[in-house]
């Protein structure tokens, strides 16, 4: 029996850990995943009664359920076979140079093709009540740029495996084996010359950073072989005078990516990725196969079922309106009510602390406060369905892969035509059924979906303590992304702007530091922590748990072993290896065993429930600990 004193984490789940499955179509089984599940199979079985006609579906789900009929025909799926691919590489066959290329573009990105360039248009960082069109780098083979590291041991089985799936799909496509051999190797000349590059992970986290403002002349200037002016234009459907580059280190070497000389390697990048890619909308056997690498990667014994791969397919395109129907179902306005009630007083915790904080002074202080008072906070959905969802129609009598082409291109004009507009600052960015939460730092708003409001994160009448431990402190979570090293830099209108004094930005950083400090040399089942990639979120549990543990503190009859115990409890989890190893290389969060032990080792509270004294593996030394907000 595992003690409380030397491993909160495996102590409280304990028997959870001994019985725990991981379903054999996921890679892994946590509170969020067991949580997100059981709300699919409802949703999802409401779905099939629904297209059965076994029951009347609500009218604004008719598209949705239209869809999923479509999506779920496995007879006419199977027997169409690769023509779902070999349709859909017709117009990247009929390129034959980067002019052609060029010319093509804009339709193939608003046609959700592959196409290496990330475009769209978002919430500009310095002036975040407009929209302004933002320019990412093309994406690599591999998850990230570390990969391709010479000592990296996945780097040759993961391109291996790519490069299987790949030439099957190809071949069953109607290429030779020799011509799906050489595209793919092919494609993984040209994929080769990214890595050193594009932003690693960890630079990527670093956001506030990756804003480097271009007028469009300068940034057409940065390729012959492409008209970029030409393609943005046609993009938006008006002339854009200015881009937001997420990186310049790869676009100022764009040339010899994008030279005449890379064009056969790149056209048979084009056409590696979008077969891979436009296979979801092929037979099973083939949708299976697409997924391979997928599963190499996360180690998922296998792809998902038809009909659960059907669903999936529906509400990446209809989600807000199932959305809608699951609230309806399952998310009362009682509950609503007291989350907004919790998050109220848990804010009125952080303004007390920002008030008597001891290292920073009276003018930030002054800000910090107002960025705080500002904060919009968003429960359970949307006031409104988008009416764009409402208003878009699924044609029965056209393929699939038309349909969902057709949508994603109304999505993508939809969004593009908001450039040089007022943002929306109603919108949401998750479904009312997403098992998440998030803090957005250019609305300076913290979001909360209903379907994380369920157990084990939340019931309307369990102790408070536990409610506390669970969603209270997800929640003080996400109020503290607004004061990590990202969102410090956002101001109270979610515009990237310094409001800290010289000195008191400076003992932020020196604080933020000895965050990394502590979470210096880690592992997780054999697999070291990167404490720099982590630290935002690191940093987000820390003021969290602070925030939401005083808050609790405040109530009647708190228990403070209730408190730790959900807190421990919301992050059970059992991860098949190589998903472990995935998430160490590119995931901002640090593995859940990790934040549910490291946290709490800086709290007298914790020690003192559970009797915690020097030698205890759960033990701190005062001086050691961590504090920041």
């Amino acid at each position: 029996m595992v003690r409380v004193q030397d491993d909160l984490f495996s102590a409280i789940n304990e028997e959870w850990l001994k019985t725990a499955k991981i379903r054999p179509d996921m890679p892994s089984a946590s509170s969020f995943t067991d949580l997100y599940l059981s709300i699919e199979d409802d949703m999802h079985a409401d779905t099939k009664a629904f297209a059965s006609g076994a029951e009347q579906s609500p009218t604004y789900l008719k598209n949705f359920i239209d869809l999923y009929k479509l999506a779920g025909d496995w007879d006419k799926r199977n027997e169409e076979g690769a023509e779902p691919i070999r349709k859909a590489l017709k117009p990247i066959l009929a390129l034959n140079s980067f002019r052609d290329f060029s010319l093509a573009l804009a339709d193939l990105d608003l046609n959700g093709y592959a196409s290496s360039f990330n475009v769209g248009v978002t919430p500009d960082f310095k002036q975040a009540d407009r929209y302004i069109f933002w320019v990412d780098e093309p994406g690599t083979i591999l998850p990230d740029s570390t990969y391709y590291a010479d000592d990296n041991p996945q780097k040759g089985p993961l391109l291996t495996a790519w490069s299987k799936m790949t030439s099957h799909l190809l071949i069953a496509s109607g290429y030779s084996s020799k011509q799906s051999e050489t595209i793919v190797e092919d494609a993984k000349k040209f994929d080769a010359l990214l890595p050193k590059l594009v932003l690693s992970r960890e630079e990527q986290t670093e956001y506030y950073k990756n804003y480097h403002p271009k007028s469009i002349e300068d940034f057409s200037a940065y390729l012959d072989t492409i008209d970029l002016n030409a393609y943005i234009e046609k993009l938006v459907g008006k002339k854009v005078d200015k881009v937001i580059l997420s990186s310049e280190r790869f676009w100022k070497a764009a040339k010899e990516v994008y030279s005449e000389d890379h064009w056969p390697i790149f056209k048979n990048w084009l056409i590696a990725k979008n077969t891979n890619y436009f296979a979801s909308f092929a037979s099973y056997d083939l949708f299976k196969f697409a997924g391979s690498f997928s599963r190499t990667l996360t180690g998922a014994a296998q792809a998902p079922s038809p009909e659960r791969e059907a669903y999936a397919l529906a509400h990446s395109q209809f989600g807000f309106l199932l959305g809608e129907y699951f609230r309806i179902k399952h998310f009362s306005p009682e509950a609503k009510s007291n989350v907004e009630s919790m998050i109220r007083k848990m804010i009125a915790v952080y303004r007390d602390r920002l008030t008597h904080n001891d290292w920073l002074g009276p003018k930030t202080i002054k800000k910090a406060i107002n960025k705080l008072d500002h904060i919009a906070i968003k429960i359970g959905y949307p006031d409104k369905v988008p009416t764009r969802f409402l208003e878009r129609k699924v044609d029965q009598t056209a393929t699939l892969m038309d349909n969902y082409i057709s949508l994603s291109r109304q999505e993508a004009r939809f969004r593009l035509s908001r450039w040089n507009t007022k943002v929306d600052t109603s919108e949401w960015d998750m479904t009312a059924d997403t098992v998440n939460a998030y803090y957005d730092p250019q609305s300076n708003s913290i979001n909360f979906p209903a379907g994380i409001l369920q157990l084990p994160f939340y019931e309307f009448k369990r102790d408070p303590a536990a409610n506390y431990g669970g969603i209270g402190a997800v929640i003080a979570h996400e109020v503290s992304h607004a004061f990590d090293t990202n969102g410090a830099r956002f101001d109270e209108k979610g515009s990237l702007n310094n409001w800290w004094t010289k000195d008191d930005l400076k003992e932020f950083e020196n604080r933020a530091k000895a965050i990394v400090q502590a979470w210096t040399n880690l592992k997780i089942d054999g697999v070291p922590v990167n404490p720099k990639l982590t630290l935002t979120e690191n940093i987000a549990d820390l003021g969290g748990m602070s925030a939401a543990l005083q808050a609790a503190e405040n109530g009647d009859h708190f228990s403070a072993r209730l408190f730790f115990s959900t807190w421990a409890a919301i992050w059970r989890m059992k991860a098949n290896d190589e998903y472990v190893k995935l998430l160490a290389s590119i995931d901002e969060h640090a593995p859940n065993k990790l934040r549910a032990n490291e946290p709490v080792k800086n709290f007298q509270e914790f020690f003192d429930a559970f009797a915690i004294k020097k030698g205890d593996g759960m033990y701190r030394a005062p001086e050691d600990r961590v504090k920041l907000w």
